[in-house]
């Protein structure tokens, strides 16, 4: 005899092994960006990706390897970095500069890239995946692009000077930065990214 659960499950979609992949990617996305490494387990991920856990293990092995895949897909090679090197510290500095967009009161966004980064960082087992992947997944690239002598320290600058300066403005909320007007402020950036690109 068939129960409702019975019914209910063989009217469910299977998933390919490729979806299923990127339902659970897209929750984990979610859930680090949200409450950072430590904070978060396999089970959480699954349940958010309607899945079983077992099948989490089964496609990434561990939670620490699906981390892994979530930080390569976050530091690759973003659209402001590319196009020439000429014009490279002026496209960042716009990018930075760019207007926050207003806070979300009825729901919060699925994925902050920046919160990913700044929720994990302390974590002694997060960490070290975060720093190989923002290496070889942007600082390596991008060294590559600017070229000639000490590539990987002027780049390994440049990311660190973004990511102090995304500090003050996105997490920190700098009176100063927010009360500069935009043309300056881009013009300032600029001047200094420069340094490092050059």
């Amino acid at each position: 005899m068939s129960t409702g659960v019975d019914q209910r499950r063989e009217m469910r979609p299977r998933l390919s092994a490729a979806q299923s992949r990127e339902r659970v990617l897209r929750a984990a996305r979610s859930a680090f960006s949200h409450a950072g490494y430590d904070v978060v387990g396999i089970r959480e991920i699954a349940k958010a990706a309607r899945t079983d856990p077992a099948i989490v293990m089964r496609l990434f092995g561990s939670k620490s390897a699906l981390f892994k895949a979530v930080a390569d897909a976050v530091f690759e090679d973003e659209p402001v970095f590319r196009g020439p090197v000429s014009s490279l510290a002026d496209r960042i500095a716009q990018h930075l500069a760019s207007p926050m967009l207003p806070p979300q009161h009825d729901a919060e966004p699925e994925f902050d890239d920046f919160q990913f980064l700044l929720r994990s960082a302390t974590s002694a087992d997060a960490a070290p995946i975060l720093s190989e992947a923002l290496h070889r997944r942007l600082i390596a690239p991008l060294a590559a692009k600017l070229g000639k002598r000490d590539a990987q320290l002027r780049a390994t600058l440049l990311v660190s000077y973004i990511l102090g300066f995304s500090t003050m403005r996105f997490a920190l909320r700098s009176e100063v930065i927010e009360s500069t007007e935009a043309a300056k402020l881009v013009e300032r950036l600029a001047e200094t990214l420069a340094t490092c690109i050059e």
